[in-house]
């Protein structure tokens, strides 16, 4: 005997994120529609009618990444294969830069960063991600807001590019650690100015110098070289935007 076969439109349930939701159109128990009570009236399609009893239904414009980034509705996933995709990542720790009070009290740097409204949506950051990131070549390569346009502190898709490491690493700061004294330059214990920068992670000296100034003029010719130098050796690789902004880079006393 075939079971009776019940209409579930206008039933409502509670979900665990705190929304209601109600069934506007029942077909069978794996097709269902529902809508949110949310701002924007959500509606989803295809949905099982257990998993909306269950309130386990996430509504995708939920804030539900650092309260700010919602997963938004379209074609990218967050997981491929059942493993969390780089995409994903990528766009969550960019978030937490921007937005996780723990990770600033570790790293002051992004404090005042911002991600742009387009971006607090997975899906408009995945697009971006998938027409500029080419697995094929830019393995392990990191997402930069700063090298474009430099002292910016907005994440979007104007200012943003991918870099290799050691290209990100060059225009790193470290104001916490640099003391009184400009960038590249310490004072020495005979009551001199010394000259250094940090090349492959090792500290690489230029002499000593008199004046805070005439230190700092040999560290900011020294950098300039040998952010031209690491342009060269990615050239090809990097897009030819970047490429051009490292060749004209100037390094300030203010940074």
């Amino acid at each position: 005997m075939q079971g009776v076969w019940i209409n579930k439109k206008g039933e409502k349930y509670p979900t665990r994120q705190g929304y209601e939701i109600e069934i506007i159109e029942y077909i069978r128990h794996n097709n269902c529609t529902i809508r949110f009570n949310d701002e924007r009236c959500t509606i989803l399609y295809n949905i099982r009618y257990d998993h909306i009893k269950s309130g386990s239904v996430s509504n995708p414009y939920h804030l539900s990444v650092f309260d700010i980034g919602y997963l938004g509705i379209g074609v990218y996933t967050v997981k491929i294969n059942k493993k969390t995709s780089l995409c994903y990542r990528v766009w969550s720790d960019m978030l937490r830069r921007c937005y996780s009070e723990k990770h600033q009290n570790n790293n002051i740097t992004y404090i005042g960063c911002d991600v742009t409204e387009e971006w607090k949506c997975f899906q408009n950051f995945a697009e971006w991600y998938y027409e500029n990131y080419d697995s094929n070549i830019m393995c392990k390569w990191q997402l930069d807001k700063d090298i474009l346009i430099k002292g910016n502190n907005i994440y979007s898709p104007e200012n943003c590019c991918f870099v290799p490491q050691e290209i990100n690493n060059l225009f790193t700061k470290t104001n916490s650690k640099r003391g009184e004294y400009p960038i590249g330059v310490s004072l020495h214990r005979e009551g001199k100015f010394q000259a250094f920068m940090s090349v492959n992670n090792k500290q690489k000296y230029f002499g000593l110098y008199k004046t805070i100034q005439e230190a700092f003029q040999v560290y900011k010719t020294e950098k300039e070289k040998y952010i031209k130098e690491t342009a060269d050796k990615w050239k090809g690789l990097i897009s030819k935007k970047v490429y051009e902004v490292m060749y004209n880079y100037k390094v300030e006393i203010t940074d």
